[in-house]
C-alpha cells in the first residue's frame, strides 16, 4: 500500500481497521493551557505505525486538534479541528470552524486540503478530552492497555 497515493476506499478501509496505542495517551494533562503531545499506535492488521497528536491552545482551551497521523510520512489520515476557524476547500466551499480533515488524494494538493463538516460521532466538542473519547471510537482506535 503505497501511503502516498491511497484511494478513497484504501482510506475508508483503514479508518475502519483497529487501530492499538502503544502506550497509554498521557493522561498527566493540565486542565487549563497547552496540550501538545504524540502517542505511537499501531494498525496490525495492516502493518502500518501512526502517531496520535493532540494539540492545544495555550490561551484559549476551547481551541484544539486531534489528528492521526502516518508515522512514515508524516501525513494524516484524520484530523478533527475545533474552533480553528472557518477552512476553504480548494474548490471554495467554505467550512464551519469546527471540522475534520480525511486523507484525500489529488496530485499537486496536501492530502488533508479537503475539510468536511463533522460527523454526527463526533458531538461533545466541549473540551479536549471529551472529543478525544468520541475521535477515537470514530477512527476505531483502542488506547492502551486496552
Amino acid at each position: 500500500m503505497d501511503l502516498k497515493s491511497l484511494s478513497e476506499d484504501q482510506v475508508q478501509r483503514l479508518l475502519q481497521s483497529l487501530k492499538k496505542c502503544v502506550k497509554a495517551i498521557p493522561n498527566d494533562t493540565p486542565i487549563i493551557g497547552r496540550i501538545k503531545d504524540d502517542t505511537p499506535v499501531v494498525d496490525f492488521e495492516n502493518h502500518i505505525e501512526y502517531i496520535l497528536h493532540r494539540y492545544r491552545n495555550n490561551i484559549d482551551n476551547t481551541r484544539f486538534s486531534l489528528h492521526i497521523r502516518f508515522k512514515e510520512t508524516n501525513e494524516q489520515l484524520i484530523r478533527v479541528d475545533i474552533n480553528n476557524g472557518t477552512h476553504i476547500n480548494p474548490d471554495g466551499e467554505k467550512i464551519h470552524q469546527n471540522h475534520m480533515h480525511i486523507y484525500k488524494y489529488i496530485d499537486g494538493l496536501r492530502k488533508d486540503s479537503y475539510a468536511h463538516d463533522l460527523p454526527d460521532e463526533i458531538n461533545d466538542i466541549e473540551s479536549l478530552f471529551s472529543t478525544l473519547v468520541q475521535f477515537l471510537e470514530y477512527s476505531n482506535t483502542e488506547d492502551y492497555p486496552n
